[in-house]
């Protein structure tokens, strides 16, 4: 297995997948500082919710672009030149499907790791007034990698499925328009149930109020959906067994 995950880095050595996300990291830093821009000292004393808050919503919009360029960059070298029928005469299909799982996952994970890491820094450049809470980083975690792996997985899929890199890049940015659409529909609506996109709004784990006659926002925790995070769950455990027998017997 170490010989196939060295293997897998060096293929992807050329492939810029670090810059990809490096750059939305940067788009997603500039977003919520001009969120922060126009805060009031009153703001920042919960500025961790409030930010929280916020970076879901920026998460559900671009979080399903990223993972559709990302999974196209790691199934590069086996789409361009028809290589997929050389590699497997070295390497086992499913083994092959299993390191390209495990390298999405891992830059998922790294990613959602350094948006946490500069949340923080931006918490201590800006004076948050709260202190960052550990169940807010559990929960952020929980919201966005099961989520996103499920995506990565389909995107996976698309990518191996169709040479033309277009479908699965306008897969991905449908899911972003279904993911935005999703945070205006209650919890109870279908709509956020059936689409995969929709379970980073029912994971959401940060409420708020609005006070019309003050023009107050507040802020407050909520409970994330579990109902919800067991069917991500499932799905995930399912997809991959769906998707790794798919790939398995398809003809190269």
């Amino acid at each position: 297995m170490l010989r196939e995950w060295k293997t897998e880095w060096m293929k992807l050595r050329r492939r810029k997948v670090g810059m990809l996300l490096l750059a939305f990291l940067g788009f997603t830093g500039l977003w919520c500082a001009w969120v922060l821009s126009d805060a009031d000292p009153e703001d920042l004393i919960d500025g961790y919710r409030w930010v929280f808050a916020n970076l879901s919503m920026i998460n559900t919009i671009l979080l399903p672009t990223m993972i559709a360029m990302m999974a196209s960059r790691i199934c590069d070298m086996e789409i361009k030149g028809n290589t997929l029928k050389l590699i497997c005469t070295m390497e086992k299909k499913g083994r092959l499907f299993d390191m390209k799982v495990l390298t999405g996952g891992l830059y998922l994970v790294l990613y959602v790791a350094a948006e946490l890491a500069l949340l923080y820094l931006g918490g201590l450049a800006y004076g948050f007034g709260n202190p960052i809470q550990l169940r807010h980083v559990l929960y952020f975690a929980i919201q966005n990698v099961p989520v996103s792996l499920v995506l990565y997985l389909l995107q996976m899929m698309l990518s191996f499925w169709f040479e033309n890199q277009i479908i699965p890049l306008a897969a991905g940015i449908f899911g972003s328009f279904i993911g935005l659409f999703s945070w205006f529909f209650s919890d109870t609506n279908l709509f956020r149930w059936i689409f995969v996109w929709g379970h980073y709004s029912l994971l959401h784990f940060i409420g708020n109020t609005w006070d019309e006659e003050t023009r107050i926002v507040t802020y407050y925790n909520v409970e994330p959906n579990w109902a919800a995070l067991c069917l991500v769950l499932a799905v995930l455990i399912g997809g991959y067994l769906v998707s790794k027998y798919l790939f398995v017997r398809k003809e190269i």
